[in-house]
């Protein structure tokens, strides 16, 4: 069956180790999408970052963000779909990372927050233009309204006692994805990247076995198995690429561009 819509992750996959996409990447994304072939991301960044990347591939599409907890189109930010943590829920999570002195950034909505902001706990973040957030200080209880998605951070390993401390006391709640063990997200409960490309192939008349996605990371796990294309990077953890249809070069030699090139034979 033609594929008739490609989603890519954005760290290690479409984004090389410089965090920008490659012009030969960006060049046969724009292809694809001239060919009228729907082109997309999935990312556990928050929606300024994947419509920002968005553009730069020449998306028509709404871009799924927060590990698909939102979806968003990419010119006019318009919300197509978005999950929220409990207000209840998010406010006692966020009393546990403070009393801890564990530091997170949330996102609601388009609002990127953080008790303070550091370029030490975004590293790769300092090709996204414009980059802001709301510096809360001590005072949160104001940002926990329909909290979309929580990522713990830090410039050392973080240690296991505290996700294991989330995890008894919040795991009903919520789900934890992609630790990194420098970083760990925490988004509503049995939300994933698929529950995500689900609803943007569903809102774009899409079957699973027409989307071709690609990625590196355990949080892509489940669109492999929902596509009928799953491309591993050649970066990717080898969990991924075992569940992967298969393989290409690593985000730094243009995988991206080598695996659509193959598929669509271009």
């Amino acid at each position: 069956m033609a594929v008739k819509l490609i989603v890519s992750d954005l760290d290690g996959t479409l984004l090389n180790s410089r965090k920008t996409v490659s012009d030969a990447t960006a060049q046969i994304l724009q292809k694809a999408s001239q060919m009228g072939i729907y082109t997309s991301i999935a990312t556990g960044r928050m929606h300024t970052c994947a419509a920002f990347f968005g553009k730069k591939i020449d998306s028509k599409v709404p871009v799924i963000s927060c590990n698909g907890g939102m979806m968003r189109t990419v010119d006019t930010n318009e919300l197509i779909y978005e999950k929220y943590v409990d207000d209840c829920v998010g406010e006692e999570i966020l009393a546990f990372l403070f009393a801890n002195k564990v530091y997170c950034s949330w996102y609601i909505g388009m609002k990127n927050i953080a008790p303070y902001f550091s370029w030490s706990m975004f590293p790769d973040y300092t090709t996204v233009v414009p980059f802001n957030f709301i510096e809360t200080g001590n005072d949160y209880k104001k940002y926990t309204h329909k909290i979309t998605q929580f990522i713990l951070r830090d410039n050392e390993k973080l240690p296991l006692s505290i996700l294991d401390s989330l995890n008894e006391k919040f795991g009903k709640y919520v789900s934890f994805q992609q630790n990194t063990q420098y970083t760990i997200d925490i988004t509503p409960l049995a939300t994933t990247k698929a529950t995500g490309l689900q609803s943007l192939a569903g809102y774009l008349g899409v079957k699973p076995a027409e989307v071709m996605v690609l990625g590196d990371g355990s949080n892509d796990l489940e669109m492999f198995e929902y596509a009928g294309i799953a491309v591993a990077m050649g970066n990717a953890d080898n969990s991924v690429k075992k569940r992967a249809t298969f393989i290409t070069a690593d985000c730094d030699n243009n995988g991206v561009a080598e695996a659509i090139g193959k598929v669509l034979e271009i």
